[in-house]
């Protein structure tokens, strides 16, 4: 009876472990080197790596958006950004910092930096590929 009564409480959805994931959308940048970079922003495209948390690290697409998924939304994840083999920005954020966001989308380049902002205007559609459909992954020293 024991065991009917647990297994029970699991299939419950109001008790069951069920954790939501979201979803980091790369935006694609150019190809080209920078025209205006600010200070510390100086970065090759050719080079240009992205690596949130322990995931691998991707190179920065330069056509299609790519999907990152099944990104915790209650933990604080780590975002890094490497070119030419150099670790060039990293931050922490948390998907809570947005408002009702499971979807976030993330963009850079040499001017203004990274953006990382709640999926809402129109360049930011994550209908690009899934992590590892368009780019391989790629070993960066952590």
């Amino acid at each position: 009876m024991v065991i009917v009564f647990l297994g029970a409480l699991l299939l419950c959805p109001p008790f069951s472990a069920q954790t939501k994931s979201g979803t980091v959308c790369v935006i694609p940048n150019s190809d080209k080197p920078p025209t205006r970079i600010s200070p510390g922003g100086e970065y090759n495209p050719a080079t240009l790596l992205l690596k949130i948390d322990k995931g691998p690290a991707i190179h920065w697409p330069h056509k299609e958006v790519v999907k990152i998924e099944d990104l915790d939304l209650k933990e604080r994840h780590l975002v890094v950004l490497f070119s030419d083999g150099k670790r060039i920005q990293s931050f922490w954020f948390r998907f809570a910092e947005f408002k009702d966001a499971d979807h976030l989308c993330i963009s850079f380049d040499g001017y203004q930096g990274v953006n990382l902002q709640q999926a809402n205007p129109p360049y930011c559609r994550c209908k690009g590929s899934r992590l590892g459909e368009i780019t391989r992954p790629m070993i960066v020293p952590d």
